[in-house]
């Protein structure tokens, strides 16, 4: 059967507002860390002083709250959203226009280590040809749908341990509580995520294009 074009359209925006969802959920998650950090350097601070107090074993050292503090600023500081705007005045000379952007890297040229992770429910579908021949030759693809929720594996710990170059999740046949530990790990380990839909080959490509340029922004 023939997709239509309005199931085209409406994966392009889904996958469009994951991509934003995840960029968000890993600025949340930077904020989230430092603030924790200055909780535990607070309560260190207050077990310190009542160890001392009480001549009682102090506390294994750690981080100081005014060393956390700053730390949640920087944090804070860095949201987008606190950035300084230019505002050109009289005499102020015009921002020259910002140059094109390049053209998407391709997987040969990519300098991340790690295999490139798609998850799905994929049972008995047909893979080849999906993918870029580059591409598919450094791809691991992940059935949810034949080996559940074990499928997975040991994912989210290869993630951190920075042997996964990007994630693929086909979120509209995918569970949730499948991929919900694979996307927290890339967020820890700033590991790129994009979604692409039923995993049609358009969107499959959306999502590699995706990809790509979070890297980029990522330097």
């Amino acid at each position: 059967m023939v997709p239509s074009a309005f199931d085209d359209v409406v994966e392009s925006v889904r996958a469009a507002l994951n991509a934003k969802r995840t960029e968000v959920a890993e600025r949340i998650a930077t904020l989230e860390s430092a603030l924790r950090g200055y909780e535990r350097a607070l309560e260190f601070e207050i077990a310190e002083s009542f160890a001392s107090e009480h001549q009682l074993k102090h506390p294994a050292r750690q981080e100081r709250a005014s060393e956390a503090a700053l730390k949640l600023s920087r944090a804070v500081a860095s949201l987008p959203e606190l950035a300084p705007r230019a505002t050109p005045g009289k005499g102020t000379p015009e921002p020259e226009p910002a140059p094109e952007r390049e053209a998407p890297v391709t997987a040969k040229a990519r300098t991340h280590s790690g295999k490139l992770v798609i998850i799905g429910a994929l049972a008995g579908r047909e893979k080849s040809g999906a993918l870029p021949a580059d591409v598919a030759a450094d791809a691991e693809w992940i059935d949810t749908e034949r080996d559940g929720v074990h499928a997975v594996g040991n994912l989210p710990q290869r993630i951190r341990q920075g042997r996964v170059s990007g994630v693929v999740i086909l979120d509209r046949v995918v569970s949730h509580k499948h991929t919900e530990p694979v996307v927290a790990a890339a967020r820890e380990a700033r590991v790129p995520v994009a979604f692409a839909g039923q995993g049609g080959k358009v969107s499959l490509a959306r999502a590699l294009s995706q990809l790509e340029e979070m890297r980029r922004e990522r330097g």
